[in-house]
Parts: structure tokens; C-alpha cells; sequence
């Protein structure tokens, strides 16, 4: 039986490969989180992976606000493996991020990238709904995880 973190670090993979299509890790933080913004607002598809929100939220036991960035799968990432039974189009997960104005001055990334690796964690919406075995199987068959890898360590691009 595979475990959950295996489908964690599947989507994430694929998140930072859109992302760094998306966004220069390089540029500054802000710029960074209002193209997301603009994404999400607009459910913004890069690849593999389409935007559906983003907000700011005092998450419980907290003393700071994080943003969270919900994704799911691109409808062409969807289409692209036809034998499934699982209904992946439901698959949603967050990236929890720290909200940028709540770091402290001689912690602020300096870039996005950095930005990027300062995520508190990411959630995978109604996870336990899903035989994580065929979701990362799906995975695995809808996307190229083998390519060369970016400076945060993950794959370029999607297999297509």
C-alpha cells in the first residue's frame, strides 16, 4: 500500500514545474504573489495544473495569517489518461504559505523562490477519499517525473 506522502510529493512536484513556468523564481515576492493572485482569480491553467483560489486566512492556534493557493488538475492533465477509474477531477490540494507582511524583516525571502520554500506545508483537500495508490499511479501516467530537475530540486516540465 503507498503512503500518502508518496501523492504529496507528486503534486507538489508538478506544482513547482508550473509554477516555475508561470513565475521567474528569481523575481521579487511580490510580484510573485500578485501574479498568483491574478491566476486564481482567473483559474489560470499553466500545464498540468489549473489555479482555483487564493485567500488569506488566520488559520486556529495561529498569531499570523498564511495564504493558501488551491489547485487542482488541468483538464488536459485530466484527459490524458483515459483508463481511470478514480475520479481525479476532484483532486484539490493547497500550498499554506506564510503571509509575506508577517515575516520578520531579517527572515524575508529575498526572492520568490525563496518565498516558495518557506511553505508551511500543503493539504490535500477530502485526502482520505482517495486510494492513494491509483492516484499516484494516475500521476505517474499523466505526468514525466524522469526530466532533469530546477534549482528547488523538481522536474521542468510535464510529459506531453
Amino acid at each position: 500500500m503507498m503512503e500518502k506522502a508518496q501523492l504529496f510529493k507528486r503534486l507538489l512536484a508538478i506544482t513547482y514545474d508550473d509554477l516555475a513556468l508561470f513565475i521567474n523564481f528569481d523575481e521579487q515576492v511580490s510580484v510573485g504573489l500578485m501574479k498568483l493572485d491574478l491566476a486564481a482569480r482567473t483559474r489560470h491553467i499553466i500545464q498540468a495544473v489549473q489555479f482555483e483560489d487564493m485567500w488569506q486566512a488566520l488559520p486556529k492556534n495561529s498569531t499570523t495569517y498564511k495564504i493558501y493557493l488551491s489547485m487542482r488538475l488541468a483538464p488536459l492533465t485530466l484527459c490524458s489518461v483515459l483508463d481511470n477509474e478514480q475520479e481525479m477531477h476532484c483532486l484539490e490540494w493547497r500550498l499554506v504559505m506564510p503571509n509575506y507582511a508577517d515575516i520578520a524583516e531579517d527572515r524575508k525571502p529575498s526572492c520568490f523562490g525563496d518565498y516558495l520554500k518557506a511553505m508551511d506545508r500543503m493539504e490535500i483537500v477530502d485526502i482520505d477519499d482517495y486510494d492513494i495508490g491509483e492516484a499516484c499511479d494516475f500521476l505517474d501516467k499523466a505526468y514525466d517525473f524522469s526530466r532533469p530537475s530546477d534549482a528547488l530540486g523538481n522536474s521542468l516540465q510535464p510529459r506531453g
